[in-house]
Parts: structure tokens; C-alpha cells; sequence
């Protein structure tokens, strides 16, 4: 109880100093590059993707260079992964190399603390670092298989190779986890027109704090290229060795806006 308190004298203090400095509003648009961030060796990030977001800024300014920045992004991200599952035939399993594009859209609440320069000139430098806290509200993928290994019914293993299958769209609702908190880290500057109108331009970096994915049993690779095999006893044979996938996805920001 005596915490509670105390934090509430404090948010009502931060409240009311910025209530004297005054708000600061603005629209802006955010273009970002996006990548995936493997976690284990289950599979391998296979380059980026370029993605469109947007957003409301609401700066609270409790002097005239700190202030709390918050406000709702509006963002895709995704990338490109490669990976190995497998598949259920009437002779027995196989393994599949996978490719997938994988893009989600997030509506995120940013928290962050900017440092602010005063005005310099008509323009006003600033840092910013906190957290944001998203929801995932669509999650897709492109996906593109190719046959890598096939088993018979005593549980042998022979290689194949085989051309990859046609790009299809597959849904990732299942595989992706609902709350996505985030690391933000970003800086940029304001130029002033008239009164408190003004050009923003800011660079941002939003990495995910934790695992984005979830029920996505992959096979265990070697560099991502080699599946990796233990023995089973039961089998009296080698046997891919199958764990969860586990990994995060981040972007890089060019934030274009106009604050009021």
C-alpha cells in the first residue's frame, strides 16, 4: 500500500509538471526494415523485409527538455527464415526444408523518457529510450517447402533432393504469440514553422524482448543446413532431434511526422 502511494504521488507529480509545460501532438508515418533474430539453433534468419507502419505521438513535457513520450504505432514487421519440419506420408516421415517470409502487424504503446536540446535556431534535438508494449492483431506467411530427407518403415534414413515447392500463403495466428513487449532506442530532430507546428524527422530501433513464437516444433539444425540426429533407443536408429522455435523479430525506423 505505502509503494502504491508513493508511486501515485509520483505519476500525479510527472502529471501535473507536464500539465504546466504543456502537450506536444503529431501524426507520423514510419517505413521501417525488418528482420528475424534466431534464438537456438533450430533455424536461421534469411535476410529482411521492408514494412510500412504509422502512428500518433503524444509528447508530455514536464520541463522544457524531458518529456514522456507516448502515444499508438500502427506497424508490420516480419522476415525471412529458413527451417525444417516434418510431414506425415503413408511410408513413412519425411523432412522439409522450409523457407518463410513471415509478417505480422502489431498495434503497439510506446513508454518512453526523450531528452530534449533546447531550441537551436528553429530546431530542437532530441533522444529517446524506453519500451513499447504491443498487440498482434494479424500474423501471416509465405511459405515454400523443398523435400530434404525421407524415412522407411524401420526408421532409416535416406537423403533426397527435390525442387521447392510453389510460394503458398499460410496463416501464423496459431505460432505467434499475442503480447509483444519491445526495447525502443531513437533519436531525431523537430524544426519549428510557426508557433508549436513543426517537421519531425527521428531514426528508431524496436527489438522484441522475448520469444515471438509458440506451438512450432522444428527440427534441431547444425548452422541451420544440417539437421542434427540423436540415437533412440526404442528405434535402435539415428532420429532428428525436434525442439521448439524460438525467436524474435526487430526493426529499424525512419519516422516522418508533423507535431501541433
Amino acid at each position: 500500500m505505502k509503494n502504491f502511494l508513493l508511486n501515485t504521488v509520483c505519476f500525479l507529480t510527472v502529471c501535473s509538471a507536464a500539465h504546466s509545460q504543456g502537450y506536444h501532438l503529431g501524426l507520423a508515418v514510419s517505413p521501417n526494415y525488418s528482420f528475424s533474430d534466431a534464438r537456438e539453433l533450430s533455424h536461421t534468419a534469411n535476410g529482411g523485409q521492408v514494412h510500412f507502419g504509422y502512428g500518433f505521438i503524444f509528447d508530455a513535457l514536464f520541463t522544457e527538455t524531458y518529456a514522456i513520450g507516448t502515444g499508438v504505432n500502427i506497424f508490420y514487421n516480419g522476415g525471412r527464415v529458413l527451417y525444417f519440419e516434418d510431414v506425415a506420408t503413408s511410408e513413412g516421415t519425411m523432412i522439409h526444408r522450409v523457407e518463410l517470409e513471415n509478417k505480422q502487424q502489431y498495434v503497439e504503446v510506446p513508454l518512453t523518457f526523450k531528452m530534449r536540446t533546447k531550441e537551436i535556431g528553429y530546431s530542437t534535438f532530441y533522444g529517446q529510450f524506453g519500451v513499447g508494449l504491443g498487440l498482434n492483431v494479424r500474423s501471416e506467411g509465405m511459405r515454400r517447402s523443398s523435400s530434404f530427407a525421407v524415412t522407411d518403415s524401420l526408421g532409416q534414413w535416406s537423403f533426397i533432393q527435390e525442387g521447392a515447392s510453389d510460394p503458398a500463403r499460410v496463416s501464423l495466428v496459431d505460432q505467434t504469440l499475442l503480447f509483444r513487449p519491445s526495447m525502443i532506442i531513437g533519436f531525431g530532430f523537430e524544426r519549428r514553422f510557426t508557433g508549436t507546428t513543426a517537421l519531425v524527422v527521428g531514426l528508431r530501433y524496436n527489438l522484441a524482448l522475448r520469444n515471438q513464437y509458440q506451438l512450432f516444433p522444428v527440427y534441431k539444425t547444425q548452422t541451420g543446413d544440417e539437421v542434427m540426429f540423436e540415437f533412440n533407443e526404442i528405434l535402435g536408429a539415428e532420429q532428428p532431434e525436434q525442439v521448439e522455435m524460438s525467436g524474435k523479430t526487430g526493426q529499424i525506423e525512419l519516422c516522418v511526422g508533423i507535431m501541433f
